[in-house]
């Protein structure tokens, strides 16, 4: 199966965010997020990619999901071989998507796939996420990364379930008040969970800014809802941020109308204050 080398377009969309936690405040954090690249590549071994988020200078590159492409026969290469060359560079951590999670759940379609992607992952310097919390440090400063693993009903297409906040506090506890707290959590719908869970950034992605974009809606999302809400762009509430991305890449229907790929930044500073996140 081949994949596309040729050089696409990619925006960056920066958030400046203010969080005050208790101990951290004057810390600083730059984070780059990358969500649903699904094998696409921005220049031979994704070189145009590497180049801006060295430009970035990052503290780390967090994943959210989707770097591959589950249908049979497709490689894992593109999406592996990016993260194993940002791992060389950055601290990288990677939780997964519905795309890796279907490699697990189904080996009667995919065979080996999700043992060769974990192998793969495990010969890298990347921390793969399932149902996990890795710590990050600087400065002496703490930064607890959730990696969110949604159960495979809470994505069924036609149908949108309740997600219940024990879903994430029977698997991370509580968020803590002294250290800076990011959920990866891949895909957007359960917002309302994820305000109540607590984690002072939800970074998410899934629905690649609904194809075509209207501002922060989009035409139809993964799961077949038209015009859905938070498709792309930042919310605040309570001085908490969710960020949903639209994509670095796509697959199947590749097409993207008002609505460019997008790398996000992330520039956290502490203080007092707590500004809307608009993309600068």
């Amino acid at each position: 199966m081949q994949y596309n080398q040729n050089m696409k377009k990619l925006k960056i969309s920066r958030y400046q965010l203010k969080i005050r936690k208790r101990g951290q405040q004057g810390t600083s954090f730059r984070f780059v997020f990358i969500s649903d690249l699904h094998n696409v590549v921005f220049g031979p071994e994704n070189s145009g990619l590497m180049e801006l988020v060295r430009r970035e200078r990052p503290d780390a590159v967090l994943i959210g999901g989707d770097q591959i492409v589950a249908k049979p026969g497709y490689p894992l290469e593109p999406g592996l071989g990016t993260v194993k060359r940002l791992a060389e560079e950055f601290p990288v951590f990677y939780a997964c998507g519905n795309h890796e999670y279907r490699l697990k759940l189904y080996p009667e379609e995919y065979g080996d796939a999700y043992d060769r992607l974990r192998d793969g992952l495990a010969k890298t310097k990347a921390v793969y996420l399932e149902n996990q919390t890795a710590s990050f440090w600087k400065d002496g400063n703490q930064v607890l990364i959730y990696g969110y693993e949604m159960d495979r009903a809470y994505y069924e297409r036609f149908c949108r379930r309740e997600l219940p906040l024990t879903e994430l506090t029977k698997v991370f506890g509580t968020p803590p008040d002294d250290a800076l707290s990011i959920l990866l959590a891949h895909h957007p719908g359960y917002a309302a969970t994820y305000d109540r869970f607590g984690a002072d950034i939800t970074l998410s992605g899934h629905y690649h800014g609904g194809v075509a974009g209207f501002g922060t809606r989009g035409l139809i999302s993964p799961d077949f809802r038209l015009f859905p809400e938070n498709c792309r762009g930042c919310y605040e509430k309570n001085g908490r941020y969710r960020i949903v991305s639209a994509g670095c890449g796509e697959h199947t229907i590749p097409v993207r109308i008002h609505n460019p790929r997008e790398l996000v930044v992330l520039e956290i500073s502490g203080g007092p204050e707590v500004n809307d996140g608009n993309e600068l």
